[in-house]
């Protein structure tokens, strides 16, 4: 098996066996991508989660495989960057950087009304 195949198999594990935090969170993530009109990576979507005093996961991981559901589900896009961890246990790990579908198009629409070029009579 591929790294890539061990990975993904992990990962499907995870949501199966978390099947009931996986789809609250990723209910949760839906609304709250959709206001997110700046990067962002899944610590801010944890933090947002919690604060909204939701419980916390048997297996935290479960994130990861409502970020692929969500890019799966072309609500966001991974950006190509990445950003230190700011939790403390994550002892600064790069994480991946996304954008909102909504974000996405917001910032499409501003590069096209940048690039009109304006006539003067």
């Amino acid at each position: 098996m591929t790294p890539f195949e061990v990975t993904n198999q992990a990962v499907n594990e995870v949501e199966i066996n978390n099947k009931a935090h996986h789809n609250s969170i990723y209910l949760f993530s839906i609304e709250w991508v959709k206001k997110q009109f700046r990067s962002f990576t899944s610590d801010d979507l944890k933090n947002a989660y919690f604060k909204n005093g939701n419980p916390v996961p048997t297996e935290p991981r479960v994130f990861g495989s409502v970020f692929r559901e969500l890019s799966r589900d072309k609500m966001i896009f991974n950006t190509g960057a990445v950003r230190k961890s700011k939790n403390k246990n994550c002892h600064q790990r790069p994480q991946t950087v996304w954008v909102s579908k909504e974000y996405s198009l917001k910032q499409q629409q501003n590069r096209k009304t940048e690039n009109q070029t304006i006539q003067l009579f």
